[in-house]
């Protein structure tokens, strides 16, 4: 009977000795699991830069001597879009900034404006509020609101505000599509300021 006690209190205290090496593996490898290191942590992004290209464009004066040389000739008039404006120039902006959620952002921003008729080129520098409200899945509204100064180059001391107000189109928070009115405060000829409208395109990165 002495014997068979023994057996008993052995085999249950080698049961209970496996079940408690069991529990500390399961524990061990929980802490394994969960375990995370503070340097795999992917910091905030809230930086952005943005790029961007964009033609100037003015109403074609000879639109109404096209039409007439059409008729001229007999031919049926097949009206182009160049048939009504122009491009007038070309400009240059870069900016960089901060951003929240990707939807608005404030940025300092500079550039070259190239303006063909007025025959003067002119760089901007200004701060300027973006935003990017959703429309669609993967489209967002691209609006930006500018105010800084420009000067003249080459053209001594000539230098103004500078204001600008764009809206487009933002695809996948990436590329968009603008339309753009920008004006200098500065005298030119018989204008008492500078400004034109441009379409153009621009690359916005909001992972910097």
């Amino acid at each position: 009977m002495a014997y068979n006690f023994k057996t008993v209190v052995s085999c249950l205290l080698l049961i209970v000795s496996f079940y408690c090496s069991a529990q500390d593996d399961e524990k061990k490898e929980t802490v394994f699991i969960t375990h995370s290191n503070p340097d795999d942590k992917v910091a905030p992004e809230f930086l952005f830069g943005q790029i961007s290209i964009s033609v100037p464009v003015r109403a074609n004066p000879y639109s109404d001597e096209i039409q007439e040389d059409y008729a001229a000739r007999g031919e049926e008039y097949k009206p182009s879009v160049l048939d009504y404006v122009i491009p007038d120039g070309l400009s240059a902006n870069i900016g960089f900034g901060v951003h929240l959620k990707s939807w608005i952002g404030v940025s300092a921003n500079t550039g070259i404006d190239w303006i063909a008729t007025e025959k003067i080129v002119y760089a901007p520098v200004y701060g300027s509020i973006l935003f990017t409200p959703q429309i669609w899945e993967e489209t967002n509204v691209y609006m930006q609101v500018g105010y800084g100064w420009s000067y003249a180059l080459g053209r001594g001391n000539l230098s103004g505000a500078y204001q600008k107000y764009r809206l487009g189109l933002i695809f996948d928070n990436t590329g968009s599509i603008f339309l753009d009115f920008s004006s200098s405060d500065f005298p030119l000829y018989e204008y008492k300021y500078v400004g034109s409208i441009s379409i153009g395109v621009a690359i916005t990165n909001f992972g910097l």
